[in-house]
């Protein structure tokens, strides 16, 4: 009997250990079949933070591809804009911006300019596409050609309104079946928009909001009002891919304007543009195209790799102030203030204030920054 006894604290050992052993593993498998749901604010803020970002993005990537177009007929100059739609250099723009044209220059984001040539230009519809062989290296913006459009969709219209290049304004659908007439060219079923159309907005593309992908040609608009027309991409589609696939490159006309020179009012409107154009570029962490913007003398004295590191710590970046401070040979000296967020390696981050001095001017007959120094270094 005393035998027995003496296993008896041992079993009982073991009976618990196993019931513990198997307790725990039934646990285990309940946990890992519960939903898991976390309550967390910060999650939320990163995710609108995100949509901001994502929509900024759009608009960086969609600005690159689209360009301002002037071109003169006689003395008279007109504005209008337009978008790159392959590797061939076209791009797509209202007839009523090219028709009858003198010469047309088409002005890049990067404030490149070139002369164009009319590819092929609409009689009833308000539509053409030109040629720039030159910019075969950019990256064309995708058409939608499958979407189904509905009103309440969310879209973006870029143009250059009244000269001011690479404009955006947010909007809807608020129709999608107006038909008009304006000066012989006949509008069916256009897409009428909760955006203002005005003067330089005219050929520019029409943007869905959830894809980034053009929809339309911003063409008409009514004035002082949010109500403008653009012409559905699927009207069009067919005649450009014809036009474009079969257009012989020695039977262009490169329409180039004679007697060109440099107005000094107009230089300091593109110097400007220039430096918010870098700036807005290293906000973006779009260092590629920032870095595209510099002079080869300064691109041969700074590689690509060192002009990243000096600007990738900024987590936020914004100009604050810019002064030209000299203009003569057609080069400007500029001032450049702006106010960023850096952040260390150990992830501090600090508000700083830092001074830039930028001088911009002709290279190649473009226009590039020159020189760029930090001024509090």
């Amino acid at each position: 009997m005393f035998k027995y006894r003496k296993y008896i604290p041992i079993t009982l050992t073991v009976l618990i250990l196993l019931a513990a052993i198997i307790t725990s593993f039934y646990l285990v498998i309940n946990w890992n079949n519960q939903p898991l749901q976390v309550n967390n604010t910060l999650a939320a803020s990163i995710k609108n933070n995100d949509s901001d970002t994502s929509l900024k993005n759009i608009i960086h990537q969609s600005q690159k591809s689209v360009v301002q177009i002037e071109s003169t007929i006689d003395v008279t100059t007109k504005t209008g804009s337009g978008f790159l739609i392959n590797n061939n250099g076209d791009i797509i723009t209202n007839a009523h911006v090219v028709k009858d044209a003198d010469s047309i220059v088409v002005k890049l984001s990067n404030t490149r300019e070139y002369p164009a040539a009319i590819v092929g230009i609409g009689e009833e519809q308000d539509f053409a596409v030109i040629r720039i062989p030159d910019i075969n290296d950019l990256e064309p913006i995708p058409l939608d050609t499958n979407q189904s459009i509905d009103i309440g969709d969310e879209i973006m219209a870029i143009g250059s309104p009244m000269g001011i290049q690479n404009s955006v304004s947010l909007g809807l659908i608020v129709g999608t079946d107006r038909s008009f007439t304006i000066n012989d060219y006949q509008y069916d079923e256009v897409y009428q928009i909760s955006a203002n159309i005005t003067h330089g907005n005219s050929g520019g593309p029409l943007i869905l909001r959830s894809t980034g992908k053009v929809i339309g040609i911003n063409s008409a608009g009514i004035s002082d009002t949010d109500i403008g027309f653009s012409i559905p991409i699927t009207q069009v589609a067919a005649k450009v891919s014809e036009w474009t696939s079969n257009v012989k490159e020695d039977e262009l006309n490169y329409l180039s304007p004679l007697n060109q020179q440099v107005d000094k009012e107009k230089l300091e409107e593109n110097v400007n543009y220039v430096a918010d154009y870098f700036f807005d570029n290293i906000a973006l962490r779009d260092y590629v195209n920032a870095y595209s913007l510099l002079g080869s003398q300064y691109q041969g004295q700074t590689s690509y790799t060192a002009f990243r590191q000096s600007f990738q710590n900024m987590i936020d970046l914004k100009v604050e102030k810019k002064s030209i401070k000299n203009i003569e040979n057609e080069q400007a000296e500029m001032e450049i203030n702006v106010k960023t967020t850096v952040r260390n390696n150990n992830y501090e981050e600090t508000e700083k204030s830092m001074v830039y001095n930028m001088t911009i001017g002709y290279e190649n007959d473009q226009l590039k920054i020159l020189q760029l120094d930090k001024a509090n270094e």
